[in-house]
């Protein structure tokens, strides 16, 4: 809230309707196109604000037509688009976010709104929106500082957070974008341990330090996960699986929430090897299908070993899905990392030491206007570019993947400049076509009609695709 550029409040606009008389009919007839399911919440958002904030002073305030005009322009996202592209709207966010990185989750309906503000040393650091669920954790938040800021993709809240009283390790995804220099909105989901005995827990927050810059901004507030749990479809499998590596993996349970498709496994390991990107155990990598044979679309998962007892605990997270299949299928995976770095604790300081990693080929093409333009995958598919046009400032590549795993190989297509230079597409990076789902786009900036682009995947040789380690995940209630 204090990302408009007003000088009235948040608290300023609640007060004001203490005073005034609202019929909400008036929100029925907006003159833009808003969802059912966003006005539902508008209203129910400001029923229970009023209710909760019924002061009794008479403060001078501005009338009440100039007072619903603010309430459309801070609630609906579409009100004004030049401001609705910059700060999504309150409520809105977790939503927009995940619309912004193409996770497309029922997130409107289960989001809870905190919008608390704590500043400090030039910093307004604000909670937006929770959102829980017996597993995943996700907050949003705004962070504005009077001095520009940067970096901030590797800020997380993890390490601040506790759950009544308790801090657990977790593991987590954040999404995030400037909305300007000053100005950064994030959402992260933070995959730690939940009660599960009740239908509410507690949060504190002690943040003490946001990218070296020093001071206290401190939170506490209850979450509840009642109704998103109650509309999630849980199966309980009892798939227990030994690798060739001596690793045991029981597969604990997957569930199907509004907002994502999650696995849980547990397990035992023998030896303690990285062997590939994700995970600290062999096969921790998972290809999985529905019962159509559409690899699901992953957007992150983790896992955490105990070293003295050799057992694991871990997840493989996925985009919600509209139909629940009859089962899953898994394909383990070996991917080896392609270099980077490693970040460790020394004497309380982050020190990251590069990794040298597996050197795949490079298969690329000129775009030259002749299509189709096919990029061979080594032997894992390939990936045909159908076309790419340029229209209203933003060039589009269309392409479709065939092969092992369709949605991991369109994640390995990128463009390079003529200087090789690597071209940053618009976020999200990759959409998938709903209807054909091995069809997807991906946006970028308008090419440079003077400057020469290529296309450019790679031969995939780092991941050892284990079909012969293939399983069912049979879904039955």
């Amino acid at each position: 809230m204090n990302n408009i550029d007003s000088k009235i409040q948040e608290k300023d606009i609640f007060k004001l309707f203490n005073e005034v008389k609202i019929d909400e009919k008036e929100f029925e007839d907006f003159e833009i196109d808003v969802q059912t399911l966003q006005k539902e919440k508008i209203k129910k958002n400001l029923k229970k604000k009023i209710k909760e904030n019924k002061f009794h002073n008479s403060l001078k305030y501005v009338s009440a037509a100039a007072a619903i005009a603010v309430i459309s322009l801070i609630c609906i996202e579409t009100a004004t688009p030049a401001f609705a592209e910059k700060i999504p709207a309150i409520n809105y966010i977790v939503q927009s976010i995940n619309d912004r990185f193409d996770n497309h989750g029922e997130y409107i309906k289960y989001t809870q709104m905190i919008n608390k503000t704590v500043s400090n040393n030039g910093i307004d650091f604000t909670i937006n929106e929770v959102l829980a669920d017996n597993s995943k954790f996700a907050i949003t938040y705004t962070i504005k500082s009077d001095k520009k800021i940067k970096d901030l993709e590797t800020f997380g809240l993890s390490k601040f957070l506790k759950v009544n009283g308790t801090q657990n390790g977790s593991t987590g995804s954040i999404m995030g974008y400037y909305v300007d220099d000053y100005t950064y909105v994030a959402n992260e989901d933070i995959h730690t341990s939940l009660p599960q005995d009740s239908k509410m827990f507690d949060v504190d927050l002690n943040i003490d330090d946001i990218m070296g810059n020093k001071g206290t901004w401190n939170f506490a507030f209850g979450v509840s996960k009642e109704e998103i749990t109650k509309s999630s479809l849980v199966f309980n499998p009892t798939n227990k699986i030994s690798f060739p590596d001596g690793t045991n993996v029981n597969v604990d349970k997957v569930v199907f929430s509004p907002i994502d498709t999650s696995i849980f496994v547990n397990g035992t390991f023998k030896n303690y090897e990285r062997h590939n990107t994700f995970n600290e155990w062999n096969y921790g990598s998972w290809i999985v299908y529905d019962d159509k044979g559409n690899e699901l679309s992953w957007t992150g998962g983790g896992s955490q070993s105990n070293l003295n007892s050799k057992t694991f605990t871990g997840e493989f997270n996925f985009k919600s899905m509209k139909e629940i299949p009859k089962y899953l299928t898994v394909v383990p995976c070996n991917i080896l990392s392609t270099g980077g770095g490693e970040t460790h604790m020394v004497n309380g300081k982050e020190v990251t030491t590069p990794i040298d990693g597996y050197k795949t080929k490079e298969i690329s093409k000129f775009i030259d206007g002749n299509f189709p333009i096919e990029l061979v995958q080594g032997n894992v598919g390939k990936i045909v570019i159908s076309e790419v046009k340029t229209e209203n400032n933003i060039t589009t590549i269309r392409f479709t993947a065939t092969g092992k795993a369709p949605f991991t190989q369109a994640n390995e297509v990128h463009v390079k400049d003529e200087a090789g230079n690597i071209v940053s597409p618009k976020l999200p990076a990759l959409h998938r076509d709903e209807n054909n789902p091995n069809v997807f786009t991906i946006e970028y900036k308008a090419f440079d009609k003077n400057k020469n682009y290529t296309i450019y995947t790679s031969d995939l040789s780092n991941y050892e695709f284990r079909d012969d380690l293939k399983f069912n995940i049979e879904l039955n209630k």
